[in-house]
């Protein structure tokens, strides 16, 4: 009986390497809070309230979540002073990513939104001092309009 038990722990532990890649999968990413981008925006609550601090010249800061088709996490992190943005890009963890992966920073001065070609609200980062703007996330109008 005690080797069954010891068999049934290796199957186990297994079984759940196996099926988990160890990457930071989107149930973790938003039981932190972050925004999930993925087949649409999940969790878009975190995002709502770091527009309402921007608007409120407060401090905040918000993490976006992307995955690659192969499930590998990006990560988007905004951090707002009061008066300006600081930016950075973090795909060290896409496996198929070649050899440009790493952290990107930048800072920008403004948070825009507007209307996408398909119907959707488009937030970007514009006025950075690397590139022209940073696409953060398209809400649904729906989205939108509940906050």
């Amino acid at each position: 009986m005690k080797g069954f038990g010891t068999g049934l722990l290796v199957v186990c532990l297994f079984l759940t390497t196996a099926c988990s890649n160890g990457a930071y999968n989107s149930d973790e990413a938003i039981e932190r809070g972050d925004v999930v981008v993925q087949n649409g925006v999940e969790n878009p609550g975190p995002f709502i309230e770091f527009v309402k601090s921007v608007q409120d010249k407060k401090e905040a800061t918000l993490r976006i979540t992307g995955y690659t088709k192969e499930g590998d996490p990006i990560f988007h992190d905004v951090e707002y002073d009061g008066s300006k943005f600081g930016f950075s890009n973090d795909d060290s963890h896409d496996k198929f990513g070649g050899e440009d992966i790493g952290v990107t920073t930048d800072t920008c001065t403004e948070l825009e939104q507007r209307e996408t070609p398909n119907d959707e609200i488009g937030f970007y980062l514009t006025g950075c001092s690397k590139e022209k703007e940073h696409q953060l996330l398209e809400l649904s109008k729906e989205q939108w309009e509940e906050r």
